[in-house]
């Protein structure tokens, strides 16, 4: 039954970690997107604002992404199976 759960738990960490280089993309495009609209629309100010929110979020996205890969990291550390940096395979 160990052996099990381990399984269980190291086939959901594999896909938790999909999840968070999936967030973490979309907070680097959200962040580039947000950084080109504010340079390239530097003249009206309601776009540079969006630029401003965009980068915002981007930056609020990535720091909770590498949060919960930390959080991932001591849970599987805790049952075991420790994971390292995530790579891109």
């Amino acid at each position: 039954m160990n052996n099990s759960f381990k399984s269980i738990v190291g086939s959901s960490i594999e896909t938790l970690n999909i999840f968070v280089y999936l967030i973490m993309a979309l907070g680097v495009v959200s962040f580039l997107y947000g950084v080109v609209t504010y340079i390239s629309r530097a003249g009206n100010e309601g776009k540079r604002k969006e630029g401003i929110q965009f980068i915002t979020y981007g930056i609020i996205g990535l720091f909770v992404m590498v949060g919960v890969w930390a959080l991932v990291a001591v849970l599987s550390g805790t049952i075991g199976e420790p994971v390292g940096i995530p790579q891109f395979r």
